[in-house]
């Protein structure tokens, strides 16, 4: 069975830049086959069907990017079964490089398959922060939806479902941060815990973290705001709407022409 590396070069500074030339040099001269892939969150929305052909084989997999929960929700957004993949995960936002070196060469150290770095790199340059559900805690409650002020959620078939990746405000966490069962994943998430993606959750910790944000960001009347913010994402919704309609039709006037009407 052959072994194939996979590294994310991550865009979100977790890790800083001079630690992730290292890590790239050091695969580099492995002579390993390995696919470095320049942001993970950016190419599974951006170039979601490639993503998904690059993990079509049976090779051993060594992924290197940030929490493995994370990374998974990631490959599902792709279309890869991750159960059915043979993946070892190595979370460079926990382990120091010395370490992440000695797995890399505990892993290679049997079998190893020689070949070429392959670059795989996002089209854009969209920050990709958004948030992926973890449906094995998801319940489907809505909350997330109905806080939303940017229609990245939609509720499809009795199932809450990130529809607009794109359009989630950079660096705003908040919907992830009342979620009552801890579904709400952002892998940029620049702070541990459950939210970026940890493993390993602390129930009771995460309950009280939550009861202390739904205070700051919602009141004590949880329905109530929700209820405002639902109007008023449908207000925003409209007036987008709205703009885009003056806009194409100040377009359509400049291009029939200056003595046109309507």
């Amino acid at each position: 069975m052959k072994k194939k590396i996979f590294f994310c070069n991550c865009g979100a500074n977790l890790i800083g830049k001079d630690r992730l030339v290292e890590i790239s040099e050091y695969l580099k001269k492995t002579g390993n086959s390995c696919v470095e892939i320049s942001d993970l969150c950016c190419c599974s929305v951006d170039r979601k069907d490639d993503t998904h052909d690059l993990f079509l084989s049976d090779d051993m997999i060594l992924m290197i990017a940030c929490y493995p929960r994370g990374v998974k929700l990631l490959l599902e957004n792709c279309g890869i079964d991750h159960e059915k993949l043979n993946v070892n995960y190595l979370n460079f936002r926990e382990l120091n490089n010395d370490q992440l070196f000695l797995a890399i060469d505990s892993f290679l150290s049997v079998d190893g398959s020689e070949g070429e770095t392959l670059e795989f790199v996002s089209t854009t340059g969209w920050p990709s922060w958004y948030p992926m559900i973890d449906y094995s805690r998801c319940t489907s409650c809505g909350q997330c939806a109905d806080f939303c002020l940017f229609g990245v959620y939609d509720k499809v078939d009795k199932k809450v479902v990130v529809v607009n990746p794109k359009g989630c405000k950079n660096n705003c966490p908040a919907c992830g941060r009342i979620c009552p069962q801890t579904a709400i994943v952002f892998p940029k998430y620049e702070l541990s815990g459950a939210i970026a993606g940890s493993d390993t959750i602390d129930e009771i910790a995460e309950q009280q973290r939550q009861s202390q944000d739904i205070d700051t960001i919602l009141g004590s009347n949880i329905y109530k705001a929700l209820e405002m913010r639902k109007a008023k994402r449908q207000s925003i919704i409209r007036s987008t709407a709205l703009q885009q309609a003056i806009a194409e039709r100040e377009k359509a006037l400049m291009e029939k022409g200056p003595f046109f009407k309507f």
